[in-house]
């Protein structure tokens, strides 16, 4: 799920509480990926005739199977969702709070349920309309009211199914500044334990059987780990050239793309490729920091939340529309409708949803801080 924090404005120092342009730009590269996720799906059912669910890079017979494959392989953009989250609400609580815990709670939840309510309420009229309704139960809904999702693997799941990511950034916010706050009394020590346990405990969890998808929360103190040694690792992504961040992302989600290696090494894997190239985006006046600070880039980066909450939808929508004119389309004019379509109306609809839901906190913050 997107970060939450807005990250627009200049650069700070190294350990300063700021915001940076880059990482808006990082963030709308974040939610593209998870877009070509189910767009690549989509695409493979309506068009290509095939289960991308259940393919793999190996197997796939053409050269545009694979492109589809290497598309929708990029969950990772979830991942390094996880990682900004992490550094974006780390560096709100260490080396100290800035706020009291009551106050953090009630804006992380002024912030994320609006849109997240609107968007629930609009996948229970999906499913309605596309057949694939499930009658709620009380529970289920109490469920997803809390934890925005309910326990993932559960039977308590929401009918929009990217949410399930918002569990893990949800427990974390709960969580998080209690760990912080006990961290503290260890000093620099505290710190490093506090990121060092928080990537160790579900990996540990992981080898002994545990769901991988545990790790997301090590992704999450990946985040953390940059925020409490900010000044250290931005030092360290300024002497590395540029092309030794890109390549080292590369050659792990590459590794990811092949299954070369079990999730509970890529996972935690990715969050270190992840973190040197968020770190890189906090350093100005190199080629990764300007990439991201492209204006289309943070546009959507502004929208992400939005974005990420809407686009399965209109995607789903989009291919269902594209499926009763593949012949006259041909199976390129098809899968580009998907695309292009898909992402036009998830751009549209979560401006419209962003305005509605989420500008709102941005306004009332703005407020508070003026003098």
């Amino acid at each position: 799920m997107p970060a939450t924090e807005a990250a627009g404005g200049a650069a700070p120092p190294a350990g300063a509480r700021g915001r940076f342009d880059a990482l808006d730009g990082l963030r709308g590269f974040a939610v593209l990926l998870v877009f070509c996720v189910h767009a690549a799906g989509n695409v493979a059912g309506t068009v290509a005739g095939f289960d991308m669910a259940n393919a793999h890079f190996a197997t796939a017979t053409s050269a545009g199977h694979r492109l589809l494959f290497w598309l929708y392989a990029s969950h990772h953009g979830v991942f390094l969702f996880f990682v900004l989250s992490g550094f974006l609400i780390g560096r709100m609580w260490w080396p100290g709070p800035t706020q009291p815990y009551a106050t953090f709670a009630w804006h992380r939840t002024l912030r994320i349920y609006p849109a997240f309510l609107l968007s629930f309420v609009a996948s229970l009229a999906f499913a309605w309309a596309s057949g694939t309704w499930d009658p709620p139960e009380a529970g289920r809904v109490l469920a997803n009211a809390l934890f925005l999702n309910g326990a993932p693997g559960s039977r308590v799941v929401a009918f929009n199914v990217v949410t399930w990511s918002l569990f893990y950034e949800m427990t974390f916010y709960l969580a998080f500044p209690a760990l912080a706050l006990a961290a503290r009394a260890g000093g620099a020590r505290g710190g490093v334990s506090l990121w060092a346990a928080g990537i160790a405990v579900p990996v540990a969890a992981a080898v002994a059987g545990a769901d991988p998808m545990v790790l997301c929360w090590s992704l999450l103190f990946g985040g953390v780990a940059l925020a409490v040694e900010e000044s250290r690792l931005r030092a360290l992504a300024a002497r590395m050239p540029a092309a030794v961040v890109v390549g080292a992302y590369l050659a792990v989600t590459t590794t990811a793309l092949f299954e070369a290696v079990p999730g509970v090494v890529a996972i935690p894997a990715f969050g270190a490729a992840a973190v040197l190239l968020t770190a890189k985006c906090l350093v100005p006046g190199n080629a990764v920091a300007w990439v991201f600070t492209r204006a289309p880039l943070r546009a959507l980066g502004r929208i992400s939340y939005s974005f990420y909450l809407v686009h399965w939808m209109l995607v789903v929508v989009t291919a269902r529309a594209v499926a009763a004119h593949v012949d006259g389309l041909g199976v390129v004019g098809a899968a580009l409708a998907i695309f292009v379509g898909g992402f036009a109306a998830s751009a549209a609809v979560a401006s419209a949803l962003w305005w509605v839901a989420e500008r709102p906190y941005f306004v009332a913050r703005r407020r508070r801080a003026a003098p």
